[in-house]
């Protein structure tokens, strides 16, 4: 590195180093910053220091302020180490090792040290006198280790430090004494969550003048000394969430004169003391959720700058007229998921200045008007997972409601004028409405954005139903049979409308009919999947919609999913549109008669379109298709009177036995003819005369015995002719000359003897001929005619391989194969022999021998088969062997690859409970045990209107080894119902279908053999059923092998952000860590944590501890700098998700032009 004397920077990182050379460093004299990050150290004397004697020609390097050896394989740091030499290092960083042991005198020297970082490694107590030597420290990072001990005085005499950070360790209240932080006089930030206190001491924070955040989240504590906080009159943030508190006394927040954020949610609180906040009545954010309080606290009256209350989660019945008394200037108040019954006048008459309200999962059936008279200011309202029955009246006075959820509820009657003109958010999903009303025709008055109606029982819509300035619309699952001409035509901000599952059988094209979408501008997108539609010739729109180009038609974005009721079809009835073709849109007539037409009161007139007696008539929308079926009458004669202009005629399944000449004379445009399956025994002379333009003639199935010459003339256009399955013995040599455009010809199973197929030849557009199965004769000259034939004509023969000719002179008559790589007449082809007899019956004892052992090999191969599953199954769980694992192997590199988790499990919320007392316990705690990924345990739980879930689900499954979905009627209703659910699986399984498993229910489930999504991953997949034979072995057999010794410390919910993408690392030179960030600059309450880990000797990667986890309850308005509470609507307690949520389209909320986002 010579030459470089000027460089102050050196990034090593990433770069697989165990060791540098000593004298590295020699020329870089100022070298400021050392990168050595995510390498392999495992010694920290390894780092380029380790033998350099004094020498005034080497003294570069020493003057590192700056070292980075975090996510090494340091294990220890001891006394006179490289690190000791840096005498002016002020940011040691070296989280995330594998360090267990530091010695007292590690950091010796190090005078100028001022950030140090021993996060995330395994370090079980702090020696004393660590930090004797580095006086001038102001941050110090310990958390996520296993500590349980600290000596005593180890912080004494750091009077600069203010950061300290003991989170996530194993402290328990006889290790945090009155002497642990004796000295701190200018501490700031103090984290001690996630740990195992039990008890607060009067003066455990005696000498914390000046601290700001103090985090005790997450322990166990039970009991806080009187006046224990005293001390802290420049506190503004204090966390006591997730612990064992009962009750709140007069005297346990005196002295926190400058509080404005106290959490206390997640405790077993029952009462709190009138009193009990008299000192800290500055508090502008309180969180009180999920304790066991069952009114609201009368203490709260003293708070009269309050912002915002949670009260969610507890056991509130009811309050009275007074009970918000004083909380003149609260703007948010968050009570989801009480008792609540009905609201009355007056109940938050003091609430003046309140914008959000939450009252979802209440039991509230009815409003009084006036109730919200003097609340003039809300702008958001949840009153989901209610038992509302009437609404009319009670939101008349918000002018200024811009959100409101109606959800869930028992509403049976809607009317638009029911709310505020300016709502522009509007889920009224889940309840009893027959009808979306608008009775005083206000549709262009109204500026709702955003509509979901979805899940009730609609039956109709009309122009008046939808407001015309709606964006986002969702109707799907109602009962909607008829959409009105014109529905969406002045919708011009229309971006997505959900149509599907509903019960639409007819739909005119003018009911999605669009005013002219600019060419800047995106088509709407619209979902029509899961409707009955019987696609008759009004429907042939359907299937082009897409690659219409006038602009005044959405686009079908599911056209797939659309499954389309064919009127007339051959085959199945029930196919996809994407399969469709425009003649496959008929409809049924009987007698029609076209505008040109001048002969209809006459009984001989030929333009009249007339269906014969017991025959069905189809046509197409412009009626270029014409179809008569006229199949399995069992009539013996041909209808007189079929239309002329039909172009396919269905007269198989007929007792015809002679088809008349002349018959269909007229019939020009006949393209299609079925005479077959219909005893026919002889053709008469130009009985298919008239028919130019057949193309496609099936004769098949009959008894014909010849064809004299004269049956097929003039069908000069006829393509294909099938005349197989019949008796035929005879054809002449005139028969198939006239059908100069045949193409594919069928002959097979007939009684053909010395037929010229050679004049074949002749019809110089054929590529596809059948012979086998005739009576080919053996005679020498003609076979080797026909030998030669068939040789140069291999590739049209498609059945030259079972071609034989019959010996007529053998007694019986013996058929042979035709050898056609010989053409060389020899005696084999004309009689049988003495000589051949003897060969046959010489080997018929090896033939009889071949045959037994051949039985005997392959009767056992055919039971291992058989029972192959069962087999791989019991070896596995017997001697934890896998045989044929052909999945296995196929996905070798993504199971050798390291993944966080062995399982990503997918279920509906409904099922619960089932999962992690039966699936998940015994995966988890089994032998072997699997750690595992749960949607709703793990993952973070996002408003389901305002955010996208799909990236969650990705980045989940490709966290992953295996992806379990457990699969339950309860499943398909909710999760999979989902599109966007559906979308990011298919994304997430696409290419990797090996790491499919799923575990269904003991009940059979036709639905999901029916879902087109669903119906691949039932056949590819690894699928075990509950409660049959050997359900646990079949199990971790589908699970992938191999043993992963390491434990989750933290859940994924920390470590995958609300967009599903991985938190990047983090660092910031002030506070660090999410658990503070979360204290101390967080709006709102954060959610409940996942349980403590046991095993806190590995911890995740930065991306979880440094980035900041999503508030779940943050209101943000126009205008308004205020913040509220909210939790996940899948609350969890005692491990059961409560009243999980309703899925949300993923893309439901565009912000635009200034609409408000609520996560409510």
């Amino acid at each position: 590195m010579s030459g470089l004397k000027e460089l102050q920077t050196l990034d090593f990182g990433f770069s697989n180093i165990r060791a540098v050379p000593d004298d590295v460093y020699c020329p870089l004299i100022n070298l400021q910053t050392l990168n050595l990050t995510r390498n392999r150290i495992r010694d920290v004397n390894k780092i380029g220091f380790g033998t350099r004697k004094p020498n005034p020609e080497c003294s570069g390097g020493l003057d590192v302020r700056h070292l980075d050896l975090s996510y090494n394989e340091i294990k220890f740091l001891k006394d006179d180490s490289d690190v000791t030499k840096l005498k002016r290092l002020q940011v040691l960083l070296m989280q995330y090792n594998d360090i267990s042991e530091i010695s007292g005198g590690a950091l010796g020297g190090l005078v100028s040290l001022r950030v140090f970082n021993l996060s995330g490694n395994r370090l079980e107590s702090l020696p004393d006198g660590l930090f004797s030597s580095s006086r001038e420290l102001r941050e110090i990072h310990l958390q996520n280790n296993a500590i349980t001990e600290l000596a005593k005085g180890i912080f004494h005499r750091l009077e600069q430090l203010l950061v300290l950070d003991l989170s996530g360790n194993q402290l328990t209240s006889n290790h945090v004494d009155d002497g642990t932080f004796i000295g701190l006089i200018r501490l700031i930030v103090l984290n001690l969550s996630h740990n195992a206190l039990t008890r607060i001491h009067a003066k455990t924070f005696k000498d914390l003048f000046f601290l700001q955040i103090l985090d005790l989240r997450n322990n166990s504590i039970q009991y806080v000394q009187d006046n224990a906080f005293l001390p802290l009159y420049n506190l503004h943030t204090l966390n006591l969430a997730e612990n064992r508190l009962h009750n709140i006394e007069s005297h346990l927040f005196n002295g926190l004169f400058v509080l404005s954020k106290l959490t206390l949610s997640g405790n077993m609180i029952v009462t709190i003391d009138p009193q009990a906040f008299r000192n800290c009545s500055d508090l502008k954010e309180l969180d009180l959720s999920s304790n066991a309080i069952e009114e609201v606290p009368e203490a709260l009256r003293e708070l009269s700058f309050l912002k915002t209350l949670d009260l969610g989660e507890n056991k509130i019945s009811g309050f009275r007229n007074g009970s918000f008394k004083g909380l003149s200037q609260l703007t948010g108040l968050r009570l989801i998921d009480n008792d609540i019954g009905n609201l009355t006048k007056g109940m938050f008459w003091d609430l003046t200045s309140l914008q959000v309200l939450n009252l979802a999962k209440n039991k509230v059936q009815q409003i009084e008007r006036g109730t919200f008279d003097m609340n003039t200011q809300l702008e958001a309202i949840r009153l989901d997972a209610n038992f509302l029955v009437d609404i009319n009246g009670v939101f008349s006075t918000l002018q200024s409601l811009l959100w409101l959820n109606l959800s869930e509820n028992h509403l049976v009657w809607f009317d638009y004028a029911f709310v505020p003109l300016n709502v522009k958010w509007l889920d009224i999903h889940g309840n009893f409405i027959e009808s979306l009303g608008n009775y005083y025709k206000i549709q262009d008055e109204l500026h709702i954005r955003t509509l979901d109606a979805s899940h009730n029982r609609i039956t109709d819509i009309s122009p008046l139903s939808i407001p015309n300035s709606v964006e986002l619309l969702f109707i799907n699952n109602n009962f909607i049979t008829n959409v009105h001409p014109n529905t969406f035509y002045d919708k011009t901000n229309l971006a997505r409308v959900d149509m599907y599952a509903n019960q639409i059988e007819k739909l005119d094209i003018n009911a999605l009919r669009l005013k002219h979408v600019p060419d800047n501008k995106t088509l709407p997108e619209f979902y029509l999947g899961g409707n009955p539609f019987h696609c008759d010739c009004s429907m042939d729109w359907l299937g082009m919609i897409n690659n219409m180009t006038g602009r005044q038609y959405p686009r079908v974005m599911d056209l797939e999913n659309v499954m389309c009721r064919l009127t007339y079809s051959r085959g199945s009835t029930l196919v996809p549109t994407t399969e469709t073709k425009s003649s496959d849109y008929l409809c049924k007539y009987e007698t029609h008669c076209f505008t040109v037409c001048h002969c209809c009161d006459f009984d001989a007139c030929d333009c009249e379109m007339t269906c014969p007696p017991n025959c069905s008539c189809y046509h197409d929308q412009s009626w270029t298709t014409n179809i008569v079926e006229c199949s399995n009458r069992k009539s013996n004669q041909i209808p007189r009177r079929i239309p002329m202009d039909a172009n396919e005629v269905y007269l198989d399944g007929n007792y015809l036995k002679e088809l008349q000449n002349h018959v269909f004379i007229g019939r020009k445009n006949m393209r299609v003819l079925y005479v077959n399956n219909s005893r026919v025994e002889s053709i008469q002379n130009r009985t298919f005369n008239g028919l130019n333009a057949l193309q496609i003639l099936h004769l098949e199935d009959n008894e014909l015995h010849a064809l004299m010459g004269y049956e097929f003339e003039h069908l000069f256009h006829l393509r294909e002719l099938y005349l197989q399955n019949n008796k035929i013995s005879y054809i002449g040599n005139m028969t198939l000359l006239p059908l100069r455009s045949l193409e594919i010809l069928r002959l097979d199973n007939n009684r053909l003897v010395t037929f010229p197929v050679w004049q074949l030849t002749l019809n110089t557009y054929l590529v596809e001929v059948t012979l086998s199965n005739n009576q080919w004769s053996c005679k020498c000259k003609f076979l080797q005619e026909l030998q030669t034939w068939i040789s140069d004509n291999e590739q049209k023969v498609i059945d030259s391989g079972e071609i034989s000719c019959v010996d007529s002179n053998s007694k019986p008559p013996y058929r042979r194969s035709i050898d056609i790589n010989n053409t060389a007449c020899s005696d084999y082809y004309s009689g049988s022999s003495v000589i051949q007899s003897l060969m046959v019956s010489h080997y018929w004892p090896m033939v009889v021998v071949t045959l037994s052992a051949f039985v005997l090999i392959l009767f056992p191969l055919l039971l291992i088969f058989i029972f192959r599953d069962s087999l791989k199954v019991w070896v596995y769980s017997r001697y934890g062997v896998r045989i044929w694992n052909f999945k296995g192997a196929a996905g070798k590199n993504y199971e050798d690859r390291e993944k966080l988790y062995d399982g990503y499990v997918c279920y509906s919320p409904k099922d619960e409970e089932f999962v992690l007392q039966s699936i998940v316990a015994e995966l988890e705690h089994g032998s072997p045990s699997f750690q595992l990924c749960l949607h709703y345990r793990d993952l973070p739980q996002p408003s389901p209107y305002m955010q996208n879930t799909s990236p969650v689900v990705v980045e989940a499954a490709e966290a992953s080894r295996r992806v379990i979905l457990v699969l339950s009627r309860n499943f398909l209703q909710t999760e999979w119902s989902r599109f966007e659910f559906r979308q990011a699986l298919h994304e997430a399984l696409k290419g990797r279908i090996f790491k499919l498993v799923l575990v269904e229910e003991g009940s059979s489930l036709p639905e999901a053999e029916l879902d087109p999504d669903l119906r691949p991953y039932l056949k590819t997949g690894a699928r075990v059923r509950w409660g049959e034979k050997r359900f646990w072995e079949r199990l971790r057999y589908a699970m992938p092998s191999g043993d992963r010794h390491h434990t989750k410390s933290t859940n994924y919910r920390s470590a995958i952000t609300a967009n599903g993408d991985l938190a990047p690392p983090a660092y910031s030179a002030n506070v660090t860590g999410h658990d503070l960030d979360e204290a101390n600059y967080s709006s709102a309450t954060t959610a409940t944590p996942s349980p403590k880990p046991s095993n806190r000797h590995h911890h995740p990667p930065p991306a979880e501890q440094n980035s900041r986890p999503n508030s779940e309850h943050i209101y943000s308005s126009i205008d308004s700098d205020y913040s509220t509470l909210e939790r996940n609507s899948g609350r969890r307690q005692n491990g059961v998700l409560q009243r999980p949520g309703t899925w949300r389209p993923a893309d439901s909320i565009v912000d635009s032009g200034g609409v408000q986002a609520y996560l409510v």
